[in-house]
């Protein structure tokens, strides 16, 4: 069966209810194609230009609002999920998102869009249960559901290869008041909390580094130099 022959899932009895975050390209392919096969699809996009557009052309339910956060998530009926795909232009974003939906909703399944290949194994090591790139795969792990053994593999594998690393940012560090998703890090690293004053805040793109912030990034040790040199101006050499 073809990736994008259309499936009846109503004939087996239940719908499935699919959520998915972002509605650029790819969250427009994957919505479409979804409803085309009888899934139950709840779009979510922050912005409301692009999401009443979608909502006008394919007739599908929209969320408008930040789907890192919670309470967007709950509005698209996160609980009741069973796929959250978060396929915005932002690692960082899907990262949270998928996040969200596995701890607090207990969605049964999370698959994110990664689009800097150098992600790849770091979002499975932090629990994401499908990491893919083109839109195609995401329908095709959709369509086929993938044996959940199979993706626990995924899921192990290359995390001997992952350090987690932590910087404290002064006050000459370059990345000082910009939004995470404009810094230019290197492959194979993500951040995954920001503590400030005693505070643990899950990063997303938009977060803002301040001075005095502990930064924790998952990243493979080779480039630990430069994300250091990134994230406080100083050079490991």
């Amino acid at each position: 069966m073809g990736l994008l022959e259309r499936i009846d899932i109503k004939e087996r009895g239940w719908v499935m209810r699919i959520i998915i975050v972002g509605g650029g390209k790819v969250g427009y392919q994957v919505a479409r194609q979804c409803a085309a096969w009888g899934c139950d699809v709840v779009l979510v996009e922050n912005d409301r230009q692009k999401g009443e557009k979608i909502k006008g052309e394919l007739g599908l339910q929209v969320v408008i609002g930040d789907g890192t956060k919670a309470h967007f998530l709950k509005k698209a009926g996160a609980e009741e999920a069973d796929i959250v795909v978060a396929v915005t232009d932002d690692d960082q974003d899907n990262l949270v998102i998928c996040q969200l939906a596995e701890r607090q909703f207990k969605a049964k399944r999370t698959l994110a869009l990664v689009n800097n290949p150098g992600n790849e194994k770091l979002f499975r090591w932090l629990g994401v249960n499908q990491v893919i790139g083109p839109a195609s795969l995401i329908l095709g792990l959709i369509q086929e559901r993938v044996d959940m053994d199979s993706t626990a593999a995924m899921w192990m594998q290359g995390i001997k290869d992952l350090k987690m690393i932590q910087f404290k940012l002064g006050p000459e560090a370059p990345v000082l008041g910009r939004k995470i998703k404009t810094i230019p890090f290197p492959n194979e690293c993500i951040l995954v909390t920001v503590v400030r004053e005693n505070t643990a805040i899950v990063p997303c793109g938009n977060t803002v580094l301040e001075e005095g912030d502990l930064v924790f990034a998952l990243a493979n040790p080779a480039v630990q130099a430069e994300l250091e040199r990134v994230l406080t101006g100083k050079n490991d050499n």
